[in-house]
Formats: C-alpha cells, structure tokens, sequence
C-alpha cells in the first residue's frame, strides 16, 4: 500500500511581504520545491513588525497546507549554546530544561523552551537551548488560528538562514566566524566555530551611521570574551556580512577598521528564501528546536482523535443503519409474503377441507370395496402356499387394517421353516412379522406348534 503523501509549508516575514515554501513528501521521496510570495503594504516600522501582529490574506490563507512551520526572530526569543554530557536523549532534554530555568529571565511557565544538539562527542553534546515568551507564541498562534489554520512547528529565522548557508557552502568548516544577517526583519550577530554556531545575539542599531557600527563592535568584542571562557576559540578571520541592501564601502571600511577584521559583504538575494531553509530544516532527520506549546500538540491530537471518533462513529452508525434498512426490507417483504399466503390459504381453506374429506371417504370406500386382499383372497393364498406335508391350521384370524395372524401345527421345523420363506415371498403380503416356533408333546406325539402375522400393504401405496 502507497504511504501517504506529507505535506510541509514554511511561512516568513519578508519587509515587503509574506513568502511561503511548501513540500511533499512521499515514497518517492521530495517533490520539487513550490514557492510563492505576495506583496504587503505594512503600517509603522515594518522591520519590527511581528508575524503575529499582522492579518494573513486570503490568498496566502488559500495556499499554505500541510504541516505549517513559522520561525521567530532572535529579538524574540533566548538562545544559548552550552556543553552537556553525552548522554541519553531524554536525559538531555531534562539538563537542557534545568539550564533554561537558570537564564530565562521570566518563570518557567509563562515560556516555551526546547533545544536542539547542534554536534555529539563520546563525551560531550553541544546543545543550543531557545525559550520564547509564551505570550509571543500565544499571538502567533492567534493570527493563524483565526484563519482555521493550524501551527506544526515554530523554529527560528538564524536557523533558516545558516541551514541555507551550510547547504551552499559558505560557512567554514575550520576556524571562527562572525556571521551578521541583516534582511530586513532580523538583525542578528552569530558566532560559529569550526562550522558550529556557538552564539546567537540580537542588535538593535542600524548600520547606517556609526553608532550603529560601534554597537556590532562592542557586541562582537563582547560575546567573543564571553565565548572564550568556555571554549577555546580561535581568533575570528573575518567577518561576513549577510545582507539585502548592502553596505556602503565607506560604512564597510569603517566596520573593518574598528573591528580589526576583514568584512566580506553577501548579498541574502543569492540564497533560495527563507522559508526554504524552514523547510529543509524540517525535513532533516535529526532533533531541531520546537516551541510549539505541549498544549497546542494535545489539543491538535484531541481534535485529530474527535474526528477520527466522530469518521468511525458515522461508518459504524452508517452501517448499522443500512444493516436495519436491510432487515426492515427483509422484513416487510417476508411479511408481505406471509399476508398473501394466509389470504390465499384462507381462500382455499373450504375446498382444501371439501377435499380432505372427500380423500377420506375415498379411501374408507377403497377398504371396504376393495377385494383383492379380502379374508378369503388371503385365506385361498396362505393355503395355496402350504407345504405338502403334515401341516394344518388352528386358527385364522383377518383384519384389513392390522393383517392376517395364523397359527398352526406340524410335523417338524423344516416345514414351517419353508412355509414362512413362501407366505414372506408372497406378493399379496408386505412382510411377515412376529414369526414364531415352539414344540409341544401330545400323548407322545411331538408337534412344531408356529404362529405368525401377515402385514398387507397400505392403500395409500396405491396397491
């Protein structure tokens, strides 16, 4: 049997819209990508604009199926890397949730947290663990829900865009760098060393004047002191600079002098979208993070089972009421049937009686005129049929209904043994029945003394 086909859409923020990227998955493995994006006019600073904060049009409403995953910018959530021991899954996640605990800013039940191991030693794991407020969440999933849409999955923009830039090939697999992804909605600072982000920063400032550059100074200079305490980093080569618009070369060369390394700028239009890499991430085979509230998860798997009931409910209900239709129909027709046969029953009634008794006394004139089995025929023939010998009767008794009974005397057995081969042989008899021999001695005579009854046939037999 064919598996089911999955379907998984990715929907992101971009500043002039809203783009999506959707899948299918099945035995044959991954469809073609399918991506499509539409154009928003949004209201206020568009770069702080939340996806929650703004109403899905109809079309992308239209579009998006599946599995639905949306990422979260860092400015919304808390992402920290840490070293665990290598151990159990399960146990993992329990440190990962006791460090969360530790750093979050707010209590435990007002945020979603998960984590994901970003590399695994025999000793160690490299764990990034991510919270975000559950109030942020909460109005996501809202937008969507009131569209009838369904959350699978919240992930986060930084890992979208380093899973696109892992894919192509522009992370370094050996050294430290300093990655900044400016596209518009996220302004992030990440640290990676030997291919492994180690650090996830939020920056404010644009890079438009120098302010703005003195802020991702001091942000990379802080978090590399930070890193340094942990690991042992090398020092950064460059730093690579993610953007759509741009920097300016005066700008660039001013970021390079204060920082003291070199800047390589990327433009983000040379990478598929955003969602693409949402995706991707999603259809890899390993543990990612996942802020989906376990309640949205039990209530999605409530609803998935209330339908399933409610699908199983109808089939059983259906078949039970199509089985009743059956049984009624059957029903009705045998009664149908039964009501004519009683009717046409109660029509014949009378002649059927009429001739019954006429059968009747038929066969009562039958008996009585009947005499080719009569007392005398069956006299004439059980005496054409004695042996020749010393053999005679003394008695004869005939009844139509119950058959001749003879009993009689003679010489010896062998004579009465033939005569009962000859009278069973007889065509006028049925059977012959309750046979019997004894001898008796008389004044020194010695006689078989022999009995026996003579069964005539039915009249029903038509004989």
């Amino acid at each position: 049997m064919r598996m089911r086909d999955k379907i998984i859409t990715a929907v992101c923020r971009t500043v002039d819209g809203i783009e999506w990227t959707t899948v299918k998955v099945g035995q044959d493995g991954v469809e073609p990508v399918r991506q499509e994006s539409i154009p928003m006019a949004f209201s206020g600073e568009t770069a702080e604009e939340l996806m929650a904060s703004i109403e899905l049009p109809e079309e992308v409403v239209e579009n998006i199926k599946g599995d639905i995953s949306v990422p979260l910018r860092t400015a919304d959530m808390l992402m920290r890397v840490m070293e665990l021991p290598a151990t159990q899954a399960d146990e993992i996640a329990d440190m990962a949730a006791l460090q969360i605990d530790k750093i979050a800013p707010f209590p435990t039940d007002q945020l979603a947290f998960s984590h994901e191991v970003l590399q695994q030693s025999e000793d160690t794991s490299l764990v990034l663990m991510a919270t975000a407020k559950r109030s942020c969440i909460d109005s996501l999933g809202d937008t969507f829900k009131e569209k009838g849409i369904h959350i699978h999955s919240i992930d986060s923009r930084d890992l979208g865009w380093m899973q696109l830039l892992n894919d192509a090939g522009h992370i370094s697999k050996e050294g430290c760098e300093i990655i900044i992804i400016n596209d518009g909605i996220e302004f992030s600072l990440i640290v990676a060393s030997d291919g492994v982000p180690l650090a996830f920063r939020m920056l404010h400032a644009p890079t438009s004047d120098t302010h703005g550059l003195d802020e991702i100074v001091y942000e990379i200079g802080y978090t590399l002191t930070t890193l340094d305490t942990e690991y042992d980093l090398k020092s950064p080569s460059a730093i690579q600079y993610w953007s759509q618009d741009g920097l300016s070369a005066s700008l660039r060369a001013q970021l390079s002098e204060k920082s003291g390394l070199r800047v390589h700028e990327h433009s983000l239009g040379e990478l598929p979208p955003l969602s693409e890499g949402i995706v991707r991430r999603a259809l890899a085979d390993r543990s990612r993070i996942e802020l989906i509230p376990r309640e949205w998860i039990e209530h999605e798997k409530n609803k998935q089972l209330r339908k399933k009931t409610i699908l199983a409910s109808s089939v059983v209900m259906g078949a039970w009421l199509t089985a009743l239709l059956i049984f009624s129909t059957i029903y009705k027709v045998r009664d149908f049937q039964l009501s004519s046969v009683k009717e046409r029953a109660d029509n014949i009634k009378p002649e059927a009686d009429k001739a019954l008794e006429n059968r009747r006394k038929l066969k009562a004139l039958k008996v009585y005129t009947n005499r080719s089995r009569s007392a005398l025929e069956c006299l004439r023939e059980i005496t054409r049929l004695l042996p020749i010998g010393d053999i005679e009767f003394v008695s004869y008794n005939y009844d139509k209904s119950k058959g001749v009974s003879i009993r009689g005397t003679a010489g010896n057995d062998k004579q009465v043994d033939d005569y009962f081969v000859a009278l069973a042989n007889s065509p006028l008899f049925e059977r012959l029945k309750d046979q019997s021999m004894s001898t008796k001695t008389t004044k020194g005579v010695r006689r078989t003394v022999f009995s026996a009854t003579l069964a005539l046939p039915s009249e029903e037999d038509g004989k």
